[in-house]
């Protein structure tokens, strides 16, 4: 007799691992198979469904029969899943930009510049991951999301002098790690500021 969903998530919030066993060599291939039309990756996919059943298996407790059926609630859980991944594939440009510069080329010389520019920026958010912590998050909230320093401090939790020293730090090792482009060269407004 083979037990149904409800029966063997009933026995999963007992701590059942068999029962876990069951659902997941049952809906797997599915989760999968979901998960790689949404997600250009076969790793990422494979990600994404491995991790809707840890959440199954953490949070099988709060599911409730009656309300969604299991496939409804581990669909939900994927689809969110799905969603984080291509968040953090959009937070990790660098790792596609071969892929998206092989789209956009064309004889087009303000295409060129375009993808001259991607390039630039993913250096740029690749170098800036190797900044110490406080100077990657002063970065980010000044340069990437645009708050005022003061507003940056705040978040921080710093006096505004202190994050004016970690901004003014990590502008001097991105100078160094980057390498030197026409937005990089010192104009004499910035010769200034040293």
């Amino acid at each position: 007799m083979q037990l149904d969903d409800e029966r063997l998530m009933a026995a999963v919030a007992e701590g059942d691992e068999r029962a876990f066993a069951i659902l997941v060599q049952r809906h797997l291939p599915r989760a999968y198979a979901i998960a790689r039309r949404v997600l250009p990756e076969q790793a990422d996919a494979e990600d994404a469904a491995q991790e809707a059943f840890t959440r199954i298996w953490t949070h099988a407790a709060d599911w409730q029969p009656g309300r969604a059926l299991f496939t409804t609630w581990l669909q939900r859980i994927l689809v969110n899943q799905c969603l984080d991944q291509l968040r953090r594939r959009k937070r990790r440009p660098e790792q596609d930009i071969d892929a998206l510069l092989e789209e956009l080329l064309d004889p087009d010389a303000d295409t060129a510049a375009q993808v001259q520019r991607a390039r630039e920026a993913a250096e740029v958010q690749r170098v800036v991951q190797r900044l110490p912590d406080k100077q990657r998050m002063a970065v980010v909230l000044c340069y990437f999301e645009e708050h005022s320093n003061p507003q940056a401090a705040a978040l921080m939790g710093l006096h505004l002098k202190a994050l004016e020293g970690l901004l003014g730090r990590a502008r001097a090792q991105l100078r160094r790690w980057l390498p030197a482009s026409p937005a990089n060269r010192p104009t004499e407004e910035h010769d200034d500021e040293r």
